[in-house]
């Protein structure tokens, strides 16, 4: 098997990140229960989930960067149980979540990968009656070009 990209590298990373999130362990949900490198693989009947994306890839914003590193974007998409009088709530929760779990790990990350910086939380679109909440919350790193 051939060495993972540097791309599956950090998003593993995040994932390991993002599996602790358990309410045994302190956190408000068990969205650590099922976190994803494939978001198709999440059902519509799940409970909580986290699917863990590369989004996008530009030129380093360090110029001592530009020759080593990649400045990749990763989404976390997360869907989290709610009922409509909870929703907003519950939105909370998990974006919380998301971001005490991501802090303070930079021990997980090899030597090169910048430590993932948090960017932006956007709420994601459930019809009504969908009895789920979710969030697109985007970090981004510099990762090595190999």
């Amino acid at each position: 098997m051939a060495n993972p990209s540097p791309r599956q590298v950090l998003r593993e990373k995040v994932r390991d990140c993002l599996a602790r999130i358990k309410t045994a362990a302190g956190y408000r949900t068990d969205a650590g229960d099922v976190v994803t490198l494939e978001p198709g693989q999440v059902t519509d009947d799940a409970e909580a989930v986290l699917a863990v994306l590369a989004a996008r890839q530009d030129r380093p914003t360090e110029p001592s960067q530009k020759m080593v590193s990649r400045l990749t974007t990763v989404v976390i998409l997360a869907k989290v149980p709610a009922q409509i009088d909870e929703a907003q709530a519950r939105l909370d929760d998990i974006v919380s979540d998301i971001e005490d779990a991501m802090a303070d790990q930079q021990f997980r990350y090899p030597v090169g990968y910048q430590f993932p910086q948090y960017v932006s939380m956007e709420p994601a679109e459930a019809k009504a009656g969908m009895g789920w909440v979710g969030a697109l919350v985007t970090y981004q790193s510099h990762i090595p070009i190999k």
